[in-house]
């Protein structure tokens, strides 16, 4: 009886033993991370997919993240989604607007922490609204990869809606409207039009963000390849950096684009100043700087389906046009 007794008690030390040893000496776990979705200005969802626990038990698992790249759980901020091999959700909260981030699953077993494939993701950015807009960075510059669509200033004042096409021509107060006065339509599609004197306010961009210049243009066609000369220039300038603006749909026949830059310009057309309707959607589009040339006119940018290059100009004030923003 004592012999069978020692055999039991060798079978389960060596049982133990096998168990912690193969743990920490074993297989790792194996997992994939989940695409990021429901990205906003501040949070993101992510999660993991265990594909196996490498013989041992899932003690910990989530996801991290850092700016930087290549993310570890000792350094970088992280999820806890308990243990177990089920797959998991992960709710990612406190993030910077406008911030690219690098962002990987992890499990951790006996044999230490793996890791799943790294997915880079960036954040968007909220206006008075809570309109959410996509960014780009093009060279050194962070820009909106989509056109303004608030209705109020950064500090939570609102911007005179105008409808009225005679009222608008008369206008020398700030304003905004939606193309062919349809914001159901339009509004996500184009965003709004604004004339300069609401431009001029300083106040139309998110916190953090401002009309650009008329210089701030010239650096991003510098960026897509065009000479300070060019840049310099009047009318239609440089060659091919309007073909790289414009998005690879959305633009009449023949005139989408690569879209190379990620600037993704679509053809919100404008509202004449002479008229105040709404002109050439699906064709042309412009957008105010916030330089000034006179107390009338100021600088503006056009795109046309017909044109691959950029043209530079200034118009009168109270016309109707759309608006990016860029990061200050």
């Amino acid at each position: 009886m004592k012999k069978s007794g020692n055999l039991i008690l060798s079978v389960f030390f060596i049982s133990i033993t096998v168990l912690f040893y193969g743990c920490k000496k074993g297989d790792p776990a194996e997992l994939s991370t989940v695409e990021v979705t429901g990205i906003t200005n501040n949070s993101a969802a992510s999660g993991g997919t265990i594909i196996s626990d490498g013989g041992c038990d899932i003690t910990a698992k989530g996801v991290c993240w850092n700016k930087t790249g290549n993310p570890v759980i000792e350094t970088d901020q992280k999820t806890s989604n308990g243990d177990g091999s089920d797959s998991f959700t992960s709710n990612i909260t406190g993030l910077e607007a406008a911030t690219t981030y690098f962002l990987r699953a992890y499990a951790t077993n006996g044999c230490g922490t793996s890791y799943g494939e790294e997915i880079t993701f960036s954040t968007k950015v909220a206006d008075a609204d809570g309109n959410l807009y996509n960014t780009i960075k093009i060279g050194n510059q962070v820009w909106l990869a989509e056109n303004l669509k608030t209705t109020k200033y950064n500090d939570n004042t609102g911007i005179p809606l105008v409808t009225d096409n005679t009222a608008w021509t008369t206008l020398s107060t700030a304003a905004y409207s939606w193309p062919a006065n349809n914001e159901a339509q339009y509004k996500n599609l184009y965003g709004a039009y604004y004339n300069w004197y609401a431009v001029e306010t300083g106040k139309l961009c998110p916190t953090g963000w401002h009309v650009p210049t008329d210089a701030d243009y010239k650096t991003l066609e510098l960026s897509l390849g065009m000479t300070q000369a060019q840049a310099d220039a009047i009318e239609w300038r440089g060659t091919d950096q309007g073909k790289k603006m414009k998005n690879t749909t959305g633009w009449n026949t023949g005139g989408n684009g690569t879209n190379t830059s990620g600037f993704t310009a679509m053809p919100s057309g404008y509202r004449a100043y002479l008229t105040g309707g709404s002109d050439n959607l699906g064709t042309l589009t412009y957008w105010w700087t916030a330089s000034q040339i006179n107390a009338d006119i100021a600088t503006y940018r056009r795109l046309d389906g017909t044109n691959d290059a950029v043209y530079r100009n200034g118009t009168y004030k109270k016309a109707g046009k759309s608006v990016r923003c860029v990061k200050d």
